[in-house]
């Protein structure tokens, strides 16, 4: 496989379907915002000690990458969902559990109090603009709506991560 083709050098690219779009289409920006994500996740899982959160990331990246293969499929309902319900119900828990272990804050975080916490804040602002190019996407074509419930729940638990990661060094069994 070569992956330097020239085939989008004019600006137009193909969903796995084959169906040729422009570069700036509401399906590839969709893909382009999550594909950006998975790789903001894979450098707070880097950073990050605990293993289990480790883990609780990785999960979320395959997630995320069933995710891009059905937006990908121009439309097509896909046979097995992406996400689906208990996925959204499991980011709920997981978030609450880390909640009500960890202070909250009353108003607004400044970013930057460690490098896994910044990096945890940059995935939940690229989860939400992901969630918004999806959103646009829904517009234009039928997106299943645990896909958005998903990234909603997503940066709402990368949020009280990210909180975590700033006021304890303590690992958390999950």
């Amino acid at each position: 496989m070569r992956i330097t083709t020239r085939s989008g050098d004019g600006g137009r690219t193909r969903l796995c379907g084959g169906k040729a779009v422009s570069k700036c289409d509401p399906c590839i920006k969709a893909q382009g915002a999550i594909d950006e994500l998975i790789s903001f996740l894979g450098l707070a899982k880097a950073k990050i000690k605990d293993r289990s959160v480790k883990k609780k990331i990785a999960l979320i990246q395959r997630d995320l990458f069933k995710v891009i293969g059905c937006i990908s499929s121009g439309g097509r309902k896909a046979a097995i969902p992406p996400v689906k319900n208990c996925d959204v119900k499991m980011l709920e828990q997981f978030g609450d559990l880390m909640e009500g272990r960890v202070h909250m804050p009353s108003g607004f975080i400044v970013p930057g109090v460690n490098e896994s916490s910044a990096v945890l804040h940059v995935a939940r602002t690229v989860a939400r603009r992901a969630e918004c190019c999806v959103v646009e996407l829904g517009r234009k074509a039928k997106v299943d709506p645990c896909i958005l419930a998903y990234l909603n729940r997503l940066s709402d638990f990368l949020f009280v991560l990210a909180v975590r990661e700033e006021r304890t060094s303590d690992p958390l069994k999950i």
